[in-house]
């Protein structure tokens, strides 16, 4: 049986949908601790600008995860056939993207867990009514 070494074995192709079982498993470790309003968008300081529900959250981590599997796997298969010698770049293309993807969601959920909540610097710390009685505050 002739080998072609520089063909990547079809294990490697589908052992990416690890990252889905993986990422799926911190959301499951983690969902009890989560908030009901997650921070899923931040700006360049890392500060939250997106909000979704907890279940949005995770549809919106394993969408996106699948979405690219779905078709990283198709690509990395049509490229052990039609073209073995880009397979191996392309695989290791797909497994960092897929790295950095399971990095953000991972980022995410710890981001989420350990979050102070947010008050508005508007608000005041202390009621305004006191036992059915406007207190104006100077």
């Amino acid at each position: 049986m002739h080998r072609e070494w520089y063909k990547p074995p079809a294990w490697l192709v589908w052992a990416m949908w690890l990252v889905l079982a993986r990422t799926g498993f911190e959301y499951w470790q983690a969902w009890e601790l989560l908030p009901p309003r997650m921070a899923v968008h931040f700006d360049a300081e890392w500060h939250p600008n997106g909000f979704t529900s907890r279940e949005g959250a995770l549809y919106l981590g394993l969408g996106i995860m699948v979405t690219m599997l779905v078709l990283f796997t198709v690509g990395a298969l049509a490229a052990r056939v039609l073209k073995p010698s880009a397979a191996w770049p392309l695989l290791a293309v797909f497994y960092i993207t897929l790295g950095v993807a399971w990095y953000a969601n991972h980022s995410i959920i710890k981001f989420n867990l350990n979050a102070v909540s947010q008050h508005s610097e508007l608000a005041q710390k202390v009621s305004p009514v006191v036992n059915g009685e406007v207190n104006v505050v100077s």
